[in-house]
């Protein structure tokens, strides 16, 4: 068995490998449909994905105009239209089980916090969002 010298720093250093170009486009789709939740997008909002996707380093991978042009053109035709949660959510399946999943449930809590108002739907859809992701659900316990 392996201990550590008294006062030694342990240090762990865990690599995950950034997400696919498909997987960035779902946490870009996760994040703009969350603003459209509560039927109009705010710039606040666009502006609180830009920053969490920068902080993620996606910008850098994927290029803003790419990411941003996704976002305005999901968040404009999610304004005229009733937005299909459906839909959105089966977007998010490749993610399951995937650290990306975890980027896009994050993603789209940054967006719902942004204009300072929470509203029903907005939290109906991060459960939904969580639900379908499979994050912090714990397995079922046998009656």
């Amino acid at each position: 068995m392996y201990a550590p010298k008294s006062g030694a720093a342990t240090q762990v250093h865990v690599m995950i490998a950034p997400p696919s170009r498909a997987a960035t486009l779902a946490i870009i789709s996760c994040g703009a449909h969350m603003a459209c939740a509560d039927g109009q997008p705010q710039p606040a909002e666009r502006s609180a994905l830009l920053a969490f996707l920068r902080r993620h380093d996606l910008l850098a991978l994927y290029g803003r105009r790419t990411i941003m042009g996704l976002y305005d053109r999901i968040a404009g035709s999610s304004r005229r239209a009733v937005l299909c949660w459906r839909d959105a959510l089966d977007e998010l399946d490749p993610l399951i089980g995937t650290h990306s999943a975890t980027l896009a449930a994050t993603a789209a809590a940054h967006v719902a916090l942004a204009d300072g108002i929470t509203l029903p739907q907005e939290l109906a859809l991060l459960r939904a969002i969580r639900d379908r992701l499979r994050i912090g659900s714990s397995p079922a316990v046998p009656s």
